[in-house]
């Protein structure tokens, strides 16, 4: 793991992308900060060319944007195939060796004193969040507004201030913080939901926090330890109280983002990479407060994901067979993947067995007037055999036991309903791995019989996975469709 910077580093990684904000081609500077920890992170006075274009290319900037970044001068040819950065005059290398000697030199007395400094220096430009100039100016006393998007990773810092007549601050100091371990893998972190945690508050309520305190210098301090992508326009520093609220799922996102010029590499769907990396499948819906948050720290516009267009087209079934298997999806995101395995892929099985077509049931408009009977009329076939695939919660066994209820096993067109079983097998091996404690899965607040549907599902489940699920289940816990990816099938 690398080492951290020091509180003269971080000082120097936020002159230093600043300068690299103005410096690298349009495309890259969303990279800039992360170019510039890298850098400062390098702690060396003559950086072989080698090394320099290596954190470049970490955050998706080639050579064009390093030769760009090098005209300008703010990297100096240095011999030997080796490169300057100079920062105002002053060659990185001396502010990286005056950081380590103050970071030798250091102590735990002092580290309050060095982080309310941390954050002042950066309070220069002109694009904070929305509240900031209340900081800088100590007028008004009324909650932060929500603020604008910020997609350039050079706007100013928040300084600290004095006073804050609404008090928020003490929210802050005496809401339990609950740090998190880092991920051992992008997006698989300890569950952010579950435990004591009250609910968060909504981001539009977030007050700009200027007194410091020792308990607000720690909090500031752990935000600076996140990417400095997170943090460098500012909003995170100047509203303690959200990372409060929000320290797992910013954790979370740190890991994501560690080494990365994205969140995602868009091979997922939305509500996949949501999953993915919270553990919650609509932290970053639309109008979501995760989406909100991301827009806020002004890294929306990083998200990387595969677009699921929604269609008229409820089924797909490429072929005509006499005795067609049907895969019944509840969401979108999981129907789409089996249709381009079939159609794109031109596959013939799905998670090891024969599907000769697919649905999408639309939640709870799969149910009712005779739907499943008027398609399998449609088939000109001798029987249909459908299997439903669902979440797993209250709510998708629910579903899968009323499906079932649509069953004609007698009829002219015998049809047949049955769980998807290689789905559900999968999709609770993934959710073991990733939580061992069945409710460490989402909360929900469904109070639907379950039973009905688990005695469908049961008989065709390990003890370990039926026993697993029941306790998810009782604790209404949610095991999401979207655990599972178009990689997966």
């Amino acid at each position: 793991m690398p080492k951290k910077l020091t509180e003269e580093e971080q000082r120097t990684a936020i002159k230093l992308a600043r300068e690299l904000a103005n410096a690298l081609p349009a495309q890259h500077r969303s990279g800039a900060s992360g170019i510039a920890s890298g850098l400062v992170r390098l702690r060396m006075e003559r950086i072989p060319a080698g090394k320099v274009q290596e954190v470049f290319n970490r955050y998706g900037a080639g050579r064009d944007a390093l030769e760009a970044v090098a005209a300008t001068g703010l990297l100096t040819d240095a011999g030997e195939n080796a490169y300057h950065i100079q920062i105002d005059g002053e060659l990185l290398a001396a502010q990286g060796e005056k950081n380590g000697a103050a970071h030798a030199g250091s102590g735990p007395a002092d580290t309050g004193e060095k982080n309310a400094g941390a954050v002042k220096a950066g309070n220069r430009g002109s694009s904070a969040p929305a509240g900031s100039s209340n900081v800088s100016t100590g007028s008004g006393n009324a909650p932060a507004k929500e603020p604008a998007a910020h997609s350039a990773p050079h706007a100013s810092l928040p300084a600290a201030g004095k006073t804050s007549a609404s008090r928020p601050e003490q929210n802050a100091a005496t809401s339990p913080a609950q740090p998190s371990a880092p991920a051992k893998e992008p997006g698989a972190p300890a569950n952010p939901l579950r435990g004591p945690r009250r609910k968060p508050r909504p981001l539009g309520r977030a007050s700009v926090i200027r007194k410091q305190t020792p308990e607000l210098t720690e909090i500031r301090r752990r935000i600076i330890d996140l990417d400095p992508r997170l943090w460098i326009n500012g909003y995170l520093l100047s509203t303690p109280d959200v990372f409060v609220d929000y320290e797992p799922e910013l954790t979370a996102l740190s890991a994501a983002l560690d080494r990365r010029p994205a969140i995602g590499d868009g091979t997922l769907t939305m509500r996949e990479l949501s999953y993915r990396i919270f553990g919650d499948e609509k932290f970053l819906a639309i109008e979501s407060e995760g989406r909100k948050l991301l827009r806020f720290m002004g890294v929306a516009d990083m998200v990387r994901c595969r677009t699921v267009h929604k269609t008229d087209l409820l089924n797909f079934i490429p072929r005509h067979r006499r005795r067609p298997r049907l895969v019944l999806s509840e969401n979108l995101d999981p129907w789409t993947n089996m249709r381009d395995a079939l159609f794109l892929g031109e596959r013939k099985r799905i998670l090891g067995k024969r599907v000769d077509g697919v649905v999408f049931g639309n939640g709870h408009l799969a149910l009712g007037s005779r739907q499943l009977t008027d398609l399998a009329s449609t088939l000109d076939a001798e029987s249909v055999r459908v299997y439903y695939w669902g979440d797993l919660d209250r709510a998708g066994l629910e579903i899968l036991a009323k499906v079932a209820q649509e069953a004609q096993p007698d009829a002219a067109v015998p049809l047949t309903v049955e769980p998807f079983a290689p789905a559900y097998h999968l999709m609770l091996k993934r959710a073991m791995k990733r939580f061992p404690d069945p409710l460490d899965n989402k909360p929900t607040d469904q109070t639907e019989d379950f039973e009905p549907g688990l005695a469908l599902l049961e008989p065709l489940l390990k003890k370990k996975e039926a026993a697993y699920l029941r306790a998810a289940l009782e604790g209404a816990r949610l095991i999401p469709q979207e655990i599972i990816t178009a990689a997966d099938l």
